[in-house]
């Protein structure tokens, strides 16, 4: 039987007893996205949603349930946790992967529901993909009693798919991190163990990629010492997670090494570097990333374009206008439309009060029917 997670610090128990324990490698892609969503709900309809023990009788009964009626999980207690907890090793992996990939939609949709408890208690189950998306699931929050159990996680789950995982969602506090956000033992702790995956040798390098990766944004010296002879000694994977890490550094020190990559004979690479100098945000990586639409690999060119539209400016705005207007390809005038599209939205001046500006010029106004 699992365990429902318990925060009194760090402790999460979980154990999963007749599950199924066969293990599904690589990342679990069966989100829910093809559902039509349903409209928020009124005061009347509110009234009418299940309570969370209706739907564990639901789940419980092994037939269908309403996706809306997930929400009623939200923050759940003591005794509907240790009930659901009770019944999921009954559930095939498949089920408990959607239950989980629903529960992560719905708190996507809806920032004040809250199914973390049920995620953490998922961290320790059997399947693979299933520990994936718990991983997933519990990304969106940044509560001082996940540090630990993330970096247990990255040290100790066998799978390296799910290790790769916890070091994606670390990158988040790393960033946090940078930002003052952390206690001094809470960042040696993040610090530590991403750098001990990646000086790691014998751990996947996979794992050891986006270790780097995710350790990139933070301004310490010796982070930057370990970029650059990574890249300079490095696996292939290893080099890619170092060109990724310059741009996640937002230092512009890397942007001539990114531009020099533009020609590697590798497309892998003059993707990652496309990507990184358009996380660096400078206007000098605008020129060099419009050569790089002349590129023969298509995914070398949707990241330039995508580049552009992050850096934003007259210039990207002019060459992702041309290129719209020019090319033949779905794909590129697709990825120019969007990046366009997300330059102009960046450009728009914003008020102290966190509104647009008002356009009150006459062709606005004709068009508005003055």
């Amino acid at each position: 039987m699992f365990a429902p997670a318990e925060f009194g610090g760090s402790c999460l128990s979980a154990q999963c007893g007749a599950a199924d324990d066969r293990r599904a490698g690589g990342r679990y892609t069966g989100l829910v996205t093809d559902r039509e969503l349903p409209p928020p709900l009124d005061d009347d309809e509110e009234a009418d949603q299940p309570s969370a023990d209706d739907v564990l009788d639901e789940l419980e009964a092994g037939g269908a349930y309403e996706y809306a009626s997930l929400r009623a999980l939200t923050e759940i207690g003591d005794a509907q946790l240790m009930r659901l907890m009770g019944m999921w090793p009954r559930f095939d992996p498949e089920r408990r992967r959607e239950l989980l990939a629903k529960l992560d939609q719905l708190a996507g949709e809806e920032a004040l529901l809250d199914f973390h408890r049920i995620h953490l208690s998922a961290l320790q189950d059997s399947d693979v993909a299933t520990r994936i998306l718990a991983v997933r699931g519990i990304a969106v929050e940044e509560r001082p009693e996940y540090l630990p159990v993330l970096c247990e996680q990255l040290r100790n789950d066998e799978a390296a798919s799910v290790r790769a995982e916890v070091a994606d969602v670390l990158g988040q506090w790393v960033v946090s991190m940078e930002f003052g956000m952390l206690s001094e033992e809470d960042a040696e702790e993040l610090t530590v163990g991403l750098t001990d995956r990646i000086h790691d040798d014998e751990e996947d390098e996979e794992v050891r990629g986006r270790c780097l990766e995710a350790l990139g944004a933070s301004s310490e010296e010796t982070v930057g010492e370990l970029i650059g002879e990574t890249y300079e000694v490095g696996s292939h994977r290893l080099r890619v997670a170092a060109i990724k890490a310059m741009g996640r550094s937002a230092s512009e020190t890397w942007l001539p090494i990114l531009v020099f990559n533009f020609d590697d004979d590798d497309a892998d690479i003059r993707s990652a570097a496309a990507t990184a100098a358009g996380a660096l945000l400078v206007d000098e990586a605008v020129t060099p990333l419009g050569m790089l639409l002349e590129d023969r690999e298509t995914e070398v060119q949707v990241a330039a374009i995508r580049a552009l539209g992050e850096i934003g400016g007259e210039e990207a705005e002019r060459i992702l206008t041309r290129l719209q207007r020019e090319t033949a390809e779905p794909e590129i005038r697709e990825a120019a439309e969007d990046a366009l599209a997300q330059s102009q939205l960046l450009s728009v001046p914003i008020r102290d009060d966190g509104e647009s500006e008002p356009d009150f010029s006459e062709s606005e106004l004709d068009g508005a029917g003055f």
